[in-house]
Parts: structure tokens; C-alpha cells; sequence
């Protein structure tokens, strides 16, 4: 717009130039090609005129267009804020709720506070009380560890003494299968005596005991071959895995007798703990080495 009001005022000062030239006094030669000039110029003016009124017109266009696009935006953005008034409104209105509930809490905390403050009293003096448990705790643990280690070491003893129990045991059957096969071999023609013979076996049953613990009384004597001073290695028929023991006659009746724990090498040995009714096994054997008590039993036979 601008340019073609300045346009428009070069257009009327060529024309008041043409105007002063007719006017004036000069050589009458030169004046129409003056005029020639100034309508060319006129001409020419006149298709720039056009033009920029073209362009301004299309600037004019162009600037309606943006300014109706900021319109739209505006009140886009004017509905956009209002919007968001309305929902700063709401939240001033949550906000006023939440500092009222802010406020409340804080109150229920600081007392929380002060009855946890009042609880840990006595938890403190149960944590000083249950120092010394903890402590001995930690003691007894690594007493344990140390009884755990202990324990395994005997369980490997143990072990091998079970091993090697094992390997007596199958070697004392092979020696008992392989006596009693010669045994039975040289006695086919020999002449079996009226008493028990050495390895002979009997089954009795446990009729009494000593109160002191010293002996046994059973249900056989003279009649099943049983003689004063007779040594046997006693074995418990109801548990199999209890420790063989020696005893030896001290009285014999025809169907009663009395036999006397007796061990060894004048070693104190335990006395079997034998049941009244139990039966047990009696294998003769040889006279062992005895005690000074039981030296005034008979010989064996």
C-alpha cells in the first residue's frame, strides 16, 4: 500500500514536470520529444502502477488470510485458558482439601510419633536383656558346629569300627561254619560223653537272677549234661546285636543250675541285663583266665 501511494506521488510529479516544460520558454524543438519521453514515462508508471496494485492487492489477501489464522488461534487459545482456569479452580479447591488433610495427618504423625517414642522403651530393654542371649546364642552355635564336627569324625570311627566288626563277624562265622564241619567229620566215629562237650550248644531259659547282679539260675542242669566248673559263652536269642558274655557253673541240680558271670583277666565287666523267661543261648568253651573270686570253682570236665 505504501508503495503505491509513492508511486501515485511520481505519477503527478512527472505530469507537473510535463506541465512546466509546455509552460516554459525553450527551444520548440526539443519539446516534443520531451512530451514522447514523458508519456513513455507515463506508460511505464501506469504498468508499475498495475503491478503493485496487483501485489498489494495480494498482500491485502495474504495479510485478511494470516490474520484471520491468528483470530482462530486466539480464541483457540482463549478457550484453552479458560479451560485451564477453570481446572486451576478445581485444583485451588483439591488443594485447600489436601492441606486440611496434610494438616490432619501431620497431627495423627506427631502422635504416632510420641506413643513410638513411649513403645521403644521397654524394646530397649529387651534388646539390653537379650544381649547376653544373643551372645550365648553365637557361643552355643559355634559349640554346635564344633560338637557337629566332633560327631562326623566319630561317625567315621564308628564306620570303621563297623567295617571291621563286619569283616570279625563273617570271618568268626567262616571259622565257626568250618570248625563245626570238622567237628561233625572226626566225631562220625567217636563216641559223644554223657555231658556237654566243647562247642556243644544248649537253649535255656533265665529262671532267676542275683539280686547283686552276679549270676543267672536256668531251666536245665545235671540231667541235660551240665557239670559243676563248666565255662560257656552266653549270646541273647531276642537281640542278636548285644555283646556276647562268659559265664561258668557254680551249682547243678538235675534240672536247675546256677551260672556266674565271670570276665576275664580280672577286667570289671558290666553284667548282661537279662530278662526273666529269656531265652539264651550256651556254648561250652575253654576255661578262661578268672578272678581270684571264682577260683575256688570246679575244673572243667
Amino acid at each position: 500500500m505504501t508503495s503505491f501511494i509513492f508511486r501515485l506521488l511520481a505519477w503527478f510529479a512527472t505530469i507537473g514536470l510535463g506541465v512546466y516544460f509546455i509552460l516554459s520558454p525553450g527551444s520548440s524543438s526539443s519539446f516534443s520529444q520531451k512530451i514522447f519521453s514523458a508519456k513513455q514515462e507515463q506508460s511505464d508508471l501506469q504498468l508499475q502502477l498495475e503491478a503493485d496494485k496487483n501485489s498489494s492487492e495480494k498482500e491485502e489477501f495474504e495479510l485478511s488470510r494470516s490474520a484471520q489464522e491468528f483470530n482462530a488461534k486466539i480464541e483457540e487459545a482463549t478457550a484453552e485458558s479458560e479451560k485451564l482456569n477453570n481446572e486451576i479452580e478445581g485444583l485451588a479447591v483439591q488443594t485447600d482439601e489436601l492441606d486440611s488433610e496434610i494438616s490432619d495427618k501431620s497431627k495423627e504423625l506427631g502422635t504416632l510419633e510420641e506413643e513410638l517414642g513411649k513403645a521403644r522403651l521397654p524394646l530397649e530393654e529387651i534388646e539390653l536383656q537379650g544381649k547376653p542371649l544373643i551372645e550365648k546364642e553365637s557361643a552355643d552355635k559355634a559349640t554346635v558346629k564344633t560338637l557337629e564336627a566332633e560327631l562326623l569324625a566319630q561317625k567315621q570311627i564308628a564306620d570303621s569300627i563297623s567295617d571291621q566288626l563286619s569283616t570279625l563277624e563273617l570271618k568268626r562265622r567262616n571259622a565257626e561254619e568250618n570248625f563245626n564241619s570238622e567237628k561233625e567229620r572226626l566225631s562220625v566215629d567217636a563216641k559223644k560223653p554223657h555231658y556237654l562237650h566243647f562247642a556243644d550248644k544248649k537253649e535255656v531259659l533265665v529262671r532267676n537272677k542275683v539280686p547283686s547282679g552276679k549270676g543267672i539260675f536256668i531251666d536245665a542242669g545235671y540231667a541235660a549234661g551240665f557239670r559243676d566248673g563248666m565255662v560257656f559263652l552266653g549270646e541273647r536269642m531276642k537281640d542278636q546285636t548285644a555283646l556276647p558274655f562268659r559265664c561258668q557253673i557254680g551249682l547243678v541240680q538235675d534240672n536247675y543250675s546256677y551260672l556266674k558271670f565271670v570276665y576275664p583277666d580280672n577286667s570289671d565287666g558290666s553284667p548282661p541285663n537279662l530278662d526273666l523267661d529269656e531265652k539264651i543261648l550256651l556254648i561250652r568253651s575253654g576255661t578262661p583266665s578268672l578272678s581270684a573270686g571264682a577260683t575256688d570253682l570246679n575244673s572243667t570236665q
